[in-house]
């Protein structure tokens, strides 16, 4: 069954993109249209052995066109597989009568559609067992756009810059000028192309947004908190079917600060989510900090990223590694890691080398952890810190405390949380903070570093002190490691620098928030 040829027709470019390559790298001759009416025509010139149809097609829709196909002798062989975002009762009915073969609901993952592809070709060939032979018709000039076939990863890299921006964008639009319809035609799009990408919460999210704006009258709280969560899913991709953390990876990890160096942000992110998965406290490092701070040394363990723009860093600086006295991963390419000075490498007590998953990461740092008892730490940070079962759940919408002396910047952290359906309460002052805290007991405090009298850190430790169970995030308007060792070391849960954009503080609060 191999060098059959498909047609697909979808009126999304990235979904035509995405099926033709993942269907071509299986072997099969693949054609692509983007309406019905593009599609009837390419079928004057050439029978293909199956088409994938997406039924909400401008103009003609995809179950009229089947109709057309299988009405036709020249055509009504062809085997028609429908695809649809929706999984509504009646719709599997509503394809079938109309003369689909198949019915496949999107999201839709490479595997899946591959292997339906095959199948309702051998149903097809099982069905018309020898026939007689035909002449072949010419194939349909192939487009240019895909003579230079861009790979997997080019299309993944950027679906997701594109995702982060729109999805922003339809956000902040919600004050002023939304585009209902345009907004569901976008996420309607997103829905197959992030399943056919295996970024199967995005897909999710985008289904629920699209399926709220059908609604008669859409709920503006509940489309603003659906868009939310797109956005973050956008900036979350790597949370992507996270396996079971084996418990001695846990139990080994549980509590401990992870320090992480020079990993670019995407992976520092997948990185982050995994650690937080086993339990563990990870502390992201830029090149440009100081590898011999206390925030570092504070740290259980150190993962370190070995690439072109970090090999020239004091962090690859073998004495500085030896002065650490605690585990060290290193991380990269393996020619990357074979340019380091031989005495570096003898350094490291475990490697993560091409191709590596945030999973293997986990496992490799806790077989570090477990060779290296005098070098686990207890760090008095993990006793002031809480487990996720202390914190108040989060069952409605979040509750936060901002405190901050500067107006400006307690306005503007308001306004953001508040755009993303997060109920504030506001404090001036560190005395003014701490018996709101005392009082309300948010969810979480987001507290200024430097304010006048009672300063953040005397309130993150009169809250832990009393045990009043509140994430705490430190705001400073300096990235001073003392400083920032000191907040972990009080127990702090993060701590951000000012200036921040919104999306980074949303992200790192509701990371809390789901612990």
């Amino acid at each position: 069954m191999a060098n059959e040829s498909i047609l697909v027709v979808d009126d999304v470019a990235v979904n035509l993109k995405l099926t033709d390559l993942l269907l071509r790298r299986e072997g099969f001759r693949v054609h692509t249209s983007q309406d019905a009416e593009q599609a009837l025509a390419l079928l004057r010139g050439f029978q293909p052995d199956l088409m994938l149809v997406d039924i909400e097609l401008p103009g003609m829709d995809g179950l009229t066109l089947t109709r057309r196909i299988k009405q036709d002798p020249a055509t009504q062989d062809i085997v028609v597989v429908a695809l649809s975002a929706h999984a509504a009762a009646g719709d599997n009915a509503k394809a079938l009568k109309a003369g689909c073969d198949g019915y496949i609901t999107k999201p839709v993952d490479s595997a899946t559609l591959v292997s339906c592809v095959r199948d309702q070709l051998r149903r097809h060939a099982a069905r018309h067992a020898a026939p007689a032979p035909s002449p072949v018709p010419p194939k349909p000039p192939v487009p240019a756009a895909q003579e230079s076939e861009e790979d997997l990863e080019t299309l993944q890299r950027r679906f997701l810059e594109e995702g982060v921006l729109q999805s922003q964008q339809m956000l902040e639009s919600l004050s002023q000028n939304f585009d209902g319809a345009k907004t569901a035609r976008i996420c309607h799009q997103w829905v197959g192309a992030a399943g056919i990408l295996g970024y199967l919460p995005i897909s999710e999210c985008a289904r629920k947004v699209e399926e709220a704006l059908s609604e008669p009258a859409p709920d503006t709280w509940r489309i603003r908190e659906l868009l939310s969560d797109l956005v973050l899913s956008f900036h979350e991709p790597g949370k992507i079917k996270r396996p079971e953390i084996p418990q001695p990876v846990s139990e080994a990890l549980n509590g401990k600060p992870i320090a992480l160096a020079g990993f670019p942000a995407d992976e520092a992110e997948g990185i982050c989510a995994a650690l937080e998965a086993a339990g563990a406290r990870p502390r992201v490092f830029r090149t440009i900090d100081a590898p011999e701070s206390p925030s570092v040394k504070d740290c259980n363990a150190l993962m370190l990223a070995v690439s072109p723009e970090t090999l020239q860093t004091p962090w690859l600086s073998a004495d500085r590694v030896f002065n650490w006295e605690l585990p060290v991963i290193l991380a990269g390419k393996r020619e990357h890691i074979m340019a380091l000075d031989a005495a570096f490498q003898s350094l490291a007590c475990e490697f993560l080398i091409d191709g590596w998953q945030p999973e293997e990461a986990l496992m490799r740092l806790s077989f570090a952890l477990r060779r290296n008892p005098q070098t686990a730490r207890s760090a008095r940070s993990a006793a002031a810190v809480r487990t996720s079962s202390e914190y108040r759940p989060v069952t409605g919408r979040p509750q936060v405390l901002i405190a901050d002396d500067d107006a400006t910047v307690r306005s503007l952290v308001r306004l953001t949380l508040q755009d993303y359906g997060i109920d504030c309460h506001v404090a001036s002052n560190g005395t003014e903070a701490l018996q709101m805290i005392r009082e309300h007991e948010p969810h979480a405090a987001l507290v200024d570093v430097n304010m006048p009298g009672l300063d953040g850190y005397l309130v993150l430790a009169a809250v832990r002190d009393e045990n009043i169970p509140v994430r705490m995030i430190l705001l400073t308007a300096r990235r001073h490691e003392n400083d920032i060792s000191r907040g972990f070391t009080l127990g702090a849960d993060d701590y951000i620098v000012k200036p921040f954009n919104s999306v980074e503080l949303i992200a790192r609060l509701k990371r809390l928030l789901r612990r």
